[in-house]
């Protein structure tokens, strides 16, 4: 059993055949709709400095194609605590990891102590306790009953019976957070109408975050109602034992045939597209300009919010992304011994220009602002996850928004891709302004704003780069170069 295991120096490479062989000692299959060898394949990837370790794999049969199921119970968690971790390595070896006593728990956890790590199959979550019960759709379950309550106010009508329910995990973070489609399917008693309703759900691993997020999104969404024009889903519910929110699901006012008739994600949307020639040159960037400028409204009119009253008292300050780039930087000097003194010198750099930023004032701000929070339909961009809600200094959404629309071929220098850039971001900045000044905010304030985005793009920059799984598994000079050079380049 212990024959695919490296002698020793395990990295996080390593860890699906650690994984392998923690479930065969604990008797317990990685797939057990399957008797065909299985794999595991990374789907999610997070390591952040002081929090540890976590990765989702999907369990399934080895295949000679790369195409593999996406069904939610074949996914296995696994979450190393930071005490394990150096680096890219792990802290203990092939010997260690094949002797560790192995526990597997009441709640279905397989935990190794010794090791500092436990895994669990999809929807068990030792630190996510309710997101087995999130989606529990069995007819008894506390959960079936809210969610036909929910789709009877959302039809207007207490006559509807829910038939049945199904949970798909949407987007899903160990240990922390789960967004969950729930497709409902009624029926009408007394006019045998059947109606299918799609809601979405998020379950919080702290059910006052739960209740906190929803607070705000249910204020946000009463203001925003009375211009015609939301700027986010319509909360539903939340089932505070659980920690669960409800919010409708974003559908087009009305069909069309164009793009505009569907729904789209933010990172679609807003991805760089080329038109070339028949020798393969760029002969004309494709800029999404409407998309663009109502992503700027749309953060204007958040950031010029009058009715939203966040829940921290203490603002999202230059100094507390100052802190966090000092963190980044350090994990990706630790990876990248090379290039380690720049790595350091640039963040040093930069974390003193953000602790010495003083915003005109802090303003309502999204916190996480980027295309992936984003839908576009019927002409209209819609706005999720308010997690990271909070009082900032505007910039900070603007420096979000900028640095992660860059495109990954920036970091390759591959053709098109920073005059794609520059124009998108050009039009964006240019119909944020715009925006501000007519919500009635002084030229000053706004130049101030856009002088701050740079400081904060950059240190954004920094947060991309310790993302990227290649960062972490293969260090890439050339890309770390470009993101280095990117970082130089908005502080100069």
């Amino acid at each position: 059993m212990s024959k695919d295991l490296p002698a020793a120096n395990l990295s996080i490479q390593d860890l699906p055949s650690v994984l392998t062989h923690l479930f065969a000692r604990a008797q317990r299959p990685l797939s057990p709709a399957t008797q065909a060898p299985v794999g595991l394949f990374i789907r999610y990837l997070r390591r952040k400095p002081g929090r540890g370790l976590a990765i989702i794999y999907a369990a399934d049969a080895i295949r000679s194609h790369a195409t593999h199921v996406s069904d939610p119970h074949s996914l296995i968690s696994l979450v190393v605590d930071e005490a394990a971790l150096t680096g890219t390595h792990l802290r203990f070896s092939a010997s260690q990891a094949r002797e560790t006593p192995v526990e597997v728990l009441p709640s279905g956890v397989l935990h190794a102590p010794e090791l500092a790590l436990c895994a669990q199959s999809f929807p068990v979550d030792a630190r996510l306790p309710a997101l087995a019960a999130s989606c529990d759709m069995t007819p008894q379950s506390p959960l079936f009953t809210a969610l036909q309550t929910v789709a009877r106010t959302q039809l207007q009508d207490s006559e509807w019976q829910l038939d049945s329910a199904q949970a798909t995990p949407v987007r899903y973070k160990p240990a922390n957070r789960c967004v969950i489609r729930y497709h409902l399917e009624l029926e009408h008693p007394v006019s045998l109408a059947e109606q299918s309703l799609t809601i979405f759900g998020k379950v919080y691993a702290d059910p006052t975050q739960a209740k906190r997020v929803q607070l705000l999104q249910q204020q946000l969404y009463d203001e925003q109602e009375q211009s015609g024009m939301p700027l986010l889903p319509r909360p539903l519910a939340i089932i505070e034992p659980l920690g669960l929110t409800l919010h409708e699901a974003v559908q087009p006012s009305q069909r069309t045939h164009d793009i505009w008739g569907t729904v789209r994600a933010g990172t679609w949307a807003l991805r760089p597209q080329l038109e070339r020639g028949r020798g393969g040159e760029v002969i004309r960037v494709i800029i999404p300009e409407e998309e663009l400028r109502l992503t700027a409204q749309a953060l204007a009119r958040l950031h010029t919010s009058s009715s939203i009253h966040p829940h921290a008292a203490t603002p999202r300050t230059g100094t507390k992304e100052a802190q966090r780039t000092k963190e980044r930087a350090q994990l990706l000097a630790g990876h990248n011994p090379e290039q380690a003194v720049h790595v350091q010198q640039l963040a040093q750099q930069l974390a003193s220009r953000l602790e010495a930023l003083q915003p005109e004032s802090y303003r309502p701000a999204h916190g996480g602002f980027k295309a992936s929070q984003l839908l576009f339909h019927s002409h209209q961009v819609i706005v999720t996850d308010f997690d990271g809600f909070c009082l900032a200094d505007p910039a900070l959404d603007v420096g979000y928004f900028l640095a992660y629309l860059r495109p990954s071929g920036l970091w390759y220098q591959r053709a098109g891709m920073r005059q794609w850039f520059e124009t998108a971001a050009d039009i964006f900045r240019q119909s944020y302004r715009l925006t501000m000044k007519t919500q009635g905010v002084a030229l000053l304030s706004i130049d101030g704003i856009i002088s701050h985005a740079k400081l904060y793009e950059a240190a954004l920059i920094f947060k991309i780069a310790t993302r990227r799984i290649n960062r972490l598994n293969g260090p890439r000079s050339q890309e770390l170069a470009a993101m280095l050079s990117e970082i130089s380049s908005c502080l100069s």
